[in-house]
């Protein structure tokens, strides 16, 4: 998922490159293409730009996009001395990163007349350059908490630097000395950019091609994954990353005219390693322009999702597996466990009189056989309603129970009921096999890590929520979440054990729409499930 963000970021910053807009210093109608662009990218819900005045005293809004009333709005004045936290921060250092904007030194100060009636928790401030100065800064503000990340700042600085453009050109045709101003600026803002591919080039996979498609150079990410050096790649044709069967293909052939045509071309594609094999990659290919606006390179910026495609076929092979194991037991087993086992046991009880069991001293195994069914039965429901959960677009059938009466008719057929203490558990709608599955795996686990002379579990209700405390080694959350990913084991453990239980358990309990979390105390683990989150 953060690959294929990262590539949607890059796309942007390419197609408001070739933004006509930034060319013709048209500064409004840039600014609400860059505002809206950014809102929508990274998913924020406000982007503004802002220019401080003469003195500095000020800054006024040039562009306010709101993305739940789809509208801009311009204009507005923020005054240094209301604001004076925030106007300090900027003359020092005008990144501003504020994860949780109320707490944060530089918009705390916002929080009673700005953040709190607007519902604004987080907000990030680049600035905006021109000659080496700060004029301004572009504000990306967000209802919700979110912890902005280094990808999202590198592209906000990138717009950043795209307005300063559009700016430098809009004050050179109002000064009359375009062509002057232009250079320093161009010159400037290829520094700027130059350091923003840098960026980009940490963490992507670049390749250049003239517009034959002849490599002219390419990353050390790019070489990495094809497995090739830049020597024997430079001079090469495009060709050598394509299967021969698309090499001859009319896609292939129309896919680098358009290229050649100025066209932009973006999605997954798959290309061909040195040793043969596939490589899965998430790739724009993007024409650059010279100054007559014809194409006179391309650059592909490519992410490697080859481990993601990888572990999905493993995941699809494995789901087929489950599929087939789940038919098994939906219709196989079920055969058995509820016709044939029940039939004989009906058939030998009706054929034994009392006194020949008796007499044969068969009663208690006669008596355990028929729980040990009940209990089969019962467990076989549990699973035959898991395994049903694979099949595509199904719902989870739930009914209102009573869960501390459903729980003992559960475990009323186990060798540990005794160690386990049932307080009232209110009535709640669940799906009673697959709840009592998760929430005896729970106890299973309490009984077993557990070193005392008295092992024991306690189930109970407090609001809303469902304890299961033992009193055993003890679990913090951090060990449980760790847990309960699937064949996962503690390091020291000694347990016997393959892991799953405790992911299955979490995957019945979420999908009820339960929340579970865990605390290690004075007496062992404490297990919280949240039946009303």
């Amino acid at each position: 998922m953060h690959e294929k963000y990262y590539a949607t970021l890059n796309e942007v910053l390419v197609r408001q490159s070739h933004n006509e807009q930034f060319y013709t210093g048209d500064i409004e109608n840039g600014s609400k293409s860059l505002t809206k662009e950014v809102v929508d990218t990274i998913e924020a819900d406000r982007a503004s730009i802002w220019l401080y005045n003469k003195d500095k005293s000020s800054i006024v809004c040039e562009q306010l996009y709101i993305k739940s009333e789809d509208a801009f709005y311009s204009k507005m004045e923020l005054f240094q001395s209301d604001f004076e936290g925030y106007f300090e921060a900027l003359s020092i250092n005008p990144i501003i990163i504020a994860h949780d904007a109320e707490t944060h030194p530089a918009t705390s100060c916002f929080t009673e007349v700005y953040l709190r009636p607007l519902g604004i928790k987080s907000m990030l401030d680049v600035p905006v350059l021109y000659k080496g100065n700060i004029i301004g800064v572009i504000c990306i503000e967000s209802l919700t908490p979110r912890v902005w990340v280094q990808a999202e700042i590198d592209f906000a600085q990138i717009l950043s630097s795209l307005f300063s453009f559009a700016y430098s050109i809009k004050e050179g045709n109002t000064l009359k000395s375009f062509n002057k101003i232009f250079k320093e600026e161009l010159k400037r803002e290829r520094k700027i950019l130059t350091n923003r591919m840098t960026a980009i080039n940490r963490s992507n996979a670049v390749i250049e091609f003239d517009i034959n498609g002849l490599v002219l150079h390419a990353n050390e990410n790019f070489l990495e994954i094809m497995g090739y050096t830049q020597d024997e790649v430079l001079g090469k044709h495009h060709s050598m990353f394509v299967f021969d069967e698309d090499k001859i293909s009319e896609n292939y052939a129309m896919f680098w005219e358009k290229l050649r045509s100025g066209d932009y071309h973006s999605g997954d594609i798959v290309r061909k390693k040195k040793d043969g094999t596939s490589a899965y990659l998430q790739a724009t290919y993007n024409p650059i322009l010279n100054e007559d606006g014809t194409v006179y390179r391309i650059m592909k910026i490519a992410l490697d999702r080859s481990i993601n495609v990888i572990q999905q076929k493993e995941i699809d092979k494995k789901n087929t597996y489950l599929e087939h194991a789940a038919k098994i037991i939906r219709h196989d087993m079920h055969s058995g466990i509820n016709t044939y086992i029940p039939r004989g046991i009906s058939s030998l009880e009706r054929r034994l009189t009392e006194d020949q069991i008796k007499e044969l001293k068969i009663e208690m195994p006669l008596k355990m056989i028929k729980e040990g069914l009940t209990h089969t039965q019962k467990v076989y429901k549990g699973v035959y309603e898991f395994t049903n959960l694979v099949k595509a677009d199904s719902v989870l059938h739930k009914q209102n129970a009573n869960l501390r009466d459903t729980l003992y008719l559960y475990l009323k057929a186990t060798s540990y009921l005794s160690q386990v203490e049932l307080s009232d558990l209110g009535e709640w709608e669940v799906n009673e096999s697959l709840f009592c599955t998760a929430i005896d795996n729970l106890i299973r686990n309490g009984l077993k890590y557990n070193d005392s002379d008295d092992k024991h579990v306690w189930l109970s209700l407090e609001n809303n929520i469902l304890i299961v405390q033992d009193n055993g080694r003890g679990l913090t959350q951090e060990d449980f979440e760790a847990l309960s990913k699937p064949y996962t084991r503690k390091k020291d453990q000694k347990e016997s054990g393959s892991g799953l239980g405790l992911n299955i358990c979490t995957a019945i309990l979420k999908e009820h729409g339960f929340t579970i979390g865990c605390e290690k105390n004075n007496i062992g683990t404490k297990i919280k499930i949240n039946l009303k989150p």
